[in-house]
């Protein structure tokens, strides 16, 4: 009914609370990665999925309702619709985005050299990661993988190889702390997932060299990152095998337009994701980025 949408009606109705529930789970929930993992079972675990992560975000509204002081019974629900709708309209503030980011976490340092309508051009200082192939089957993941609380998602696998590294299980048994983004590169086989190492191993081979050394069996792989100067768009929501490759898209063709900088030819773009697999997607914070250099 048409009630259900005013936001007073929470305080008395259910069905209204229940309706905005399922309009949340309908902009939430996310896409199959390809047509042919659109199955029905695969939808309902999708929803599944988006309803545990609304249901988290609306115990974590009410935490910080009740620490405030504040008597918001019953409108919870509907101020998370409002940011889902933000979010899906594109609508986010520079200084949402930036609190996106997971507090406490280290990610690669940059200058923002130039703002586009669309992306924004990055001066970035080099940075270390630890990488993984996502292709490749690691032949003793149970003793070099930590333990990931949703195997089934895409990329699961990886992702416990690399925090299995990160969090002590490598030759010296030396457990770091967790960074942010994690990051996408490459296509197919050559598809690698990386973390980035602690800062204490950034700068020169001499400060990576110091990096505790991966399992054999982990094909962890211990890389310096060169800085240099990239286009990043910024967007929410689930990182999706759909929605990176159209953010992709959109980010090359918004710089066949730029009068001052141009991809850098034979260079992949890169996919980094900068929140845990709980966090709604309307905090979320993804980024596609690509090398560029000065047009003339």
């Amino acid at each position: 009914p048409f009630w259900t949408k005013v936001r007073i009606t929470s305080k008395i109705s259910r069905r209204s609370r229940r309706a905005a529930l399922s309009r949340v789970l309908d902009m939430s929930t996310p896409s199959a990665a390809t047509d042919e993992e659109d199955t029905e079972e695969a939808q309902q675990s999708r929803r599944r999925r988006a309803l545990v992560v609304a249901l988290r975000s609306l115990v974590i509204s009410s935490e910080t309702e009740e620490k405030e002081g504040t008597d918001l019974k019953g409108i919870s629900i509907y101020s998370i619709e409002k940011a889902a709708r933000r979010d899906a309209k594109e609508q986010t503030s520079a200084q949402d985005w930036d609190s996106r980011i997971p507090p406490g976490l280290e990610t690669p340092k940059y200058d923002v050299i130039v703002k586009r309508a669309k992306y924004e051009v990055r001066d970035y200082e080099p940075f270390s990661v630890c990488s993984v192939p996502m292709s490749k089957a690691r032949p003793d993941a149970q003793a070099t993988d930590q333990k990931i609380s949703q195997p089934q998602l895409k990329g699961a696998s990886s992702f416990g190889a690399l925090a299995g590294y990160l969090f002590g299980k490598n030759e010296d048994e030396v457990a770091m702390k967790m960074t942010t983004p994690v990051l996408t590169t490459g296509e197919g086989d050559d598809k690698e997932m990386s973390f980035i190492l602690p800062s204490t191993y950034w700068g020169g081979e001499e400060n990576l060299s110091k990096a505790p050394s991966p399992l054999t069996n982990s094909l962890v792989q211990l890389k310096r990152v060169d800085g240099k100067k990239r286009a990043v768009h910024i967007f929410g929501g689930f990182a999706s095998s759909k929605e990176t490759e159209k953010k992709k898209d959109e980010l090359m063709a918004n710089l066949e337009s730029d009068k001052d900088w141009i991809p850098v030819s034979g260079e992949s773009t890169v996919v980094a994701q900068y929140n845990d697999p709980f966090t709604p997607p309307w905090k979320r914070r993804n980024e596609v980025s690509v090398l560029v250099e000065p047009k003339n």
